[in-house]
């Protein structure tokens, strides 16, 4: 499976007719600038989420009944869970909402779909990974990933005129985000880790690049299954990148761990975590995701869909981040 489908006529939304779009995990990090980067012109779009966003939105739990959901021509499928949760809670989640939303569209008929899916479907890869690498997830997140990859493929083979987008994400930052907002706590208490040897290359990409592949997949996929990478131009290690955030904030730069002690961190900080009763932010399938390389090559997005990033790497997303 490519970028390359069972056929190739105009996609809906370039047919000129209003086209409908629901958007799952429509209040989420990823899923605001999703909505924030439609054109309401010329897409009425519907924003499913647990709290309110944007003018036209449902709430919506999707473990619940999804009856009150209305038919669209499209479906962006963002809504999940932690990437470092156990695999019990993402069946739970993930795994169970993907179902029920598949079985939930087979009945009212939707042929277009776009899944946030993420790099975590690889596992561990020499050198640049490309679409056609091997899928070897090593974490319960890259595992039901891959899971709902396949229940997608089946949808579409169910339905040759089906169109499947699958966007496998890199490591997503920006302002208001997890990731950043969790690092920068971190630097201001003057102890930031990274894992292992630090030298991990890592594919990041920035929040509002994310964003447009949606649009430009609904726009691009043809007839069949296709898959993207989702990354910018410059796979960096986790050293380089604490570092440059670091200087950013005008901190004390990240300190290493030796990849047991990291161990024994992550314990110690999802005990704490549930004794606050928090969701841990530092578990063991994390210190697994971020001593884990992840380069990913976004050659196939950007020649095939048209994707021009505004941060192609990571120092100008950080910039902006940061000034944000």
């Amino acid at each position: 499976m490519g970028g390359v489908g069972h056929g190739d006529p105009p996609s809906l939304l370039r047919s000129g007719a209003m086209t409908s779009v629901l958007l799952t995990g429509a209040s989420g990090f990823i899923g605001r600038r999703v909505l924030g980067a439609g054109d309401e012109s010329e897409y009425r779009i519907i924003a499913a989420g647990r709290r309110p966003v944007g003018d036209r939105y449902i709430i919506l739990d999707l473990n619940g009944p999804l009856d009150s959901l209305p038919r669209a021509d499209w479906v962006f499928h963002l809504a999940g869970g932690y990437a470092g949760a156990d695999a019990r809670t993402l069946d739970c989640c993930d795994l169970d909402m993907a179902r029920r939303l598949i079985d939930w569209g087979k009945r009212q008929e939707i042929k277009n779909w776009v899944f946030a899916s993420a790099a975590e479907v690889y596992g561990r890869s020499e050198g640049s990974v490309t679409e056609d690498s091997p899928t070897q997830p090593l974490i319960p997140y890259g595992r039901v990933k891959l899971q709902i990859e396949r229940m997608f493929t089946q949808l579409a083979d169910e339905a040759p005129d089906s169109r499947v987008a699958l966007l496998r994400i890199g490591e997503a930052y920006g302002p208001d985000g997890t990731l950043i907002d969790e690092l920068t706590a971190r630097f201001r208490t003057s102890f930031c880790p990274w894992f292992g040897s630090g030298d991990v290359p890592v594919s990041f990409v920035h929040v509002d690049d994310v964003a447009r592949s949606f649009w430009a997949a609904a726009r691009a996929a043809p007839l069949g299954v296709s898959i993207w990478n989702i990354a910018d131009d410059e796979p960096v290690t986790w050293r380089e990148f604490l570092d440059y955030l670091a200087d950013l904030l005008g901190a004390r730069k990240a300190i290493g761990l030796p990849l047991p002690l990291a161990r024994l961190y992550a314990a110690a900080s999802t005990a704490a975590d549930r004794v606050r009763r928090r969701t841990p932010t530092v578990t063991q399938h994390v210190v697994t995701l971020l001593t884990t390389p992840k380069p990913l090559s976004n050659r196939r997005a950007r020649d095939e869909l048209g994707w021009e990033l505004r941060y192609p790497e990571y120092r100008g997303g950080l910039r902006a981040t940061v000034s944000s």
